[in-house]
């Protein structure tokens, strides 16, 4: 079934995350490669899981927003730390498993809006898909240019670990 194959796929997501959670450190966390510090890389990765990945027209900003916070290439005053992203990306996970572990054959079918587009849950999951193993691609090149190496990868030919 397709359901369980993008709870399989989303396992591998957030195990690849993770990985990530374990390279950063506050000595890296702020560092720019290229124009764009590596925190709002991450917070532009889990806020576009949690605002996306679900269904749009539903989505509530968290508490700690701040207007285009999101935004890569929008400068702010605002920083945000490890902990807060580690706890924000808990947040969203669990959001995400428990929205997964109802997810049917027939709800990949349903027709939401996203940005006056209709689209099918399924093409919605699938685009989320694509946008997050980007910048997960992209924060890999950054901590290969940090520290010469990157983060564990779970791909297709690696078993999901079992928590």
């Amino acid at each position: 079934m397709i359901s369980e194959s993008i709870k399989t796929q989303s396992k591998q997501i957030f195990q690849n995350i993770d990985y990530i959670f374990n390279v950063i450190n506050s000595e890296n966390i702020n560092n720019k490669i290229g124009v764009f510090p590596i925190w709002k890389q991450i917070y532009h990765l889990l806020h576009s899981i949690d605002q996306n990945f679900i269904d749009p027209s539903n989505f509530i900003e968290p508490d700690f927003h701040k207007k285009n916070l999101n935004v890569i290439f929008i400068d702010s005053n605002e920083l945000l730390t490890k902990d807060q992203l580690f706890q924000y990306y808990q947040n969203v996970r669990e959001k995400i498993e428990l929205y997964l572990s109802s997810l049917t054959e027939d709800k990949l079918n349903e027709i939401i809006m996203f940005r006056e587009m209709k689209l099918t849950k399924m093409e919605l999951i699938l685009s989320q898909f694509r946008h997050i193993f980007y910048h997960i691609g992209y924060l890999h090149c950054c901590f290969k240019l940090l520290n010469g190496e990157t983060p564990e990868y779970i791909g297709l030919y690696k078993v999901i670990p079992e928590k």
